[in-house]
C-alpha cells in the first residue's frame, strides 16, 4: 500500500490528466481535507500511516466529524480517489 503523499501524487497526476472543466474544484478540496486532518492530528499525514489506520468509511466519517458539517461530493470523490491510487 502506498503512503499518503504517493496516493496524493497519484490521485493529482490523473485528475490533471483528465480533460475537465474545473479540475481545481477537487484539488482544492484535497488542499481542505489535508488541512482539516492537519489541524486535528498532523502526525496522520506526517507519518504516513492514515491509509493504514482507516479505511475509506472510516475516513469519510472521521473527515465528516473533524468538518462538522456535510461533506460535499468534490471532498467524497478525492477520499475515494486517494484509496483507489493507495494501492
Amino acid at each position: 500500500m502506498k503512503n499518503w503523499k504517493q496516493a496524493k501524487d497519484a490521485y493529482i497526476k490523473d485528475h490533471l490528466s483528465k480533460p475537465l472543466k474545473a479540475p481545481n474544484i477537487r484539488l482544492n478540496a484535497l488542499k481542505n481535507i489535508e488541512e482539516v486532518i492537519k489541524h486535528d492530528n498532523h502526525k496522520l499525514l506526517v507519518q504516513d500511516d492514515i491509509l493504514k489506520r482507516y479505511t475509506k468509511e472510516t475516513l469519510l466519517d472521521y473527515y465528516l466529524k473533524l468538518k462538522g458539517k456535510p461533506l460535499n461530493s468534490a471532498e467524497k470523490s478525492v477520499i475515494h480517489g486517494i484509496f483507489k491510487f493507495s494501492i
